[in-house]
């Protein structure tokens, strides 16, 4: 999660031109935004809209369901919280770079296979894989369906027709999706013996 959030603030800065170009060419006016933030009449409503929220938020505490969300979100909490007790905690932040960088270059390196893709920078290839890191968070088998969408949306304003961005998102998801299943077949295998090592060492 916490990678999610840096990558997508890094896409951020790293697109501004992207955001503006993008703004231009569907007719929105930057302007008018300005002039809204600065509206007194505009954070009356932002006020209220925060008092309704928590008023909403007392409310749904009475709910079921509100503590198993709450339960949810404290298991994230801890799970950041446990980073404390991690040993070698510099080797362990170079490998979840390396890890998210290798996602990463397997996202890049499939635009080069593509003539629809192939002429698309880093920048637009940052900003699908947020995207599509962003929709897996919805509960489908590795993130398909919202994975897709999110992926073809993206290319689609690139200006890939959007038939061709269907096959990319397929294909670039299905070989993600094949690679889980072949790295988890292996570590069902290795494993136990891995495992069975330590022990034997310890004793």
């Amino acid at each position: 999660m916490v990678c999610v959030l840096v990558l997508t603030g890094l896409a951020i800065l790293l697109s501004a031109k992207t955001f503006s170009s993008f703004f231009d060419k569907t007719g929105t006016n930057l302007s008018s935004w300005e002039e809204l933030l600065t509206s007194f009449n505009f954070w009356i409503i932002v006020l209220c809209t925060i008092g309704v929220c928590i008023l909403v938020y007392f409310m749904l505490r009475r709910l079921s369901f509100f503590g198993k969300l709450k339960h949810a979100i404290k298991n994230v909490w801890e799970g950041i919280l446990s980073l404390r007790r991690v040993r070698h905690f510099p080797l362990f932040i170079v490998y979840t770079i390396g890890i998210w960088l290798c996602y990463f270059l397997q996202f890049y390196v499939a635009m080069f296979c593509f003539p629809f893709t192939e002429n698309l920078n880093v920048i637009a290839a940052l900003l699908m894989f947020v995207v599509g890191s962003i929709a897996v968070v919805v509960p489908t088998p590795n993130g398909a369906g919202p994975w897709h969408f999110a992926i073809i949306t993206m290319l689609t304003l690139f200006g890939v027709d959007r038939a061709d961005a269907g096959i990319f998102a397929l294909i670039t998801h299905g070989i993600q999706t094949f690679l889980l299943i072949l790295l988890g077949i292996y570590a069902m295998v290795v494993l136990p013996f891995s495992n069975n090592n330590n022990k034997t060492k310890a004793l």
